[in-house]
């Protein structure tokens, strides 16, 4: 179900970043775990297992420098795209009830959010100038645009 749902009604619609993290999340750790469970034998208890396994050993590289266990917002994220795909099926009376809703899960963490110091600031641009990318940085650090907005910028779109 969840590559149905993913070839047919995500991937057309996402952007090539997106669609690489969709693909990890779904070929890598759903599809092995869940991929053989019939679509109408699937349990939240299913789910709730998954999740449970995901977290404690779930990890499938940098095992020695982050732990087994997947992080809570990538667990959460398997969830959203469990949740999603499910309920497609419902919406397409292939099931009736959607066994993601109600999961519990990895509570959301709000984390301090970590900036560069002013002299490490200082020596990643000057590393950025002698590699050719300072006015690239520069306009990202001062604009904050995400990497595919300051990637498809043109001339017209800059205000001198």
């Amino acid at each position: 179900m969840n590559d149905i749902w993913y070839q047919n009604y995500v991937k057309p619609q996402i952007r090539p970043t997106t669609q690489a993290n969709y693909e990890a999340k779904i070929y890598q750790h759903i599809i092995p775990e869940l991929g053989k469970t019939p679509l109408n034998q699937l349990a939240q208890k299913d789910l709730q297992q998954f999740y449970a396994r995901m977290k404690t050993g779930g990890r499938l590289i940098r095992t020695e420098q982050f732990g087994k266990g997947l992080s809570d917002s990538m667990v959460r994220g398997l969830h959203a795209a469990c949740r999603s795909a499910l309920e497609k099926a419902v919406q397409e009376e292939l099931i009736r009830t959607n066994p993601a809703v109600g999961c519990k899960l990895p509570p959301k963490r709000g984390r301090e959010m970590q900036a560069l110091g002013r002299e490490e600031l200082q020596r990643f641009l000057i590393q950025a100038q002698a590699e050719g990318y300072y006015e690239l940085f520069l306009l990202d650090l001062c604009t904050g645009l995400r990497r595919g907005e300051l990637l498809a910028l043109q001339w017209d779109d800059l205000d001198f």
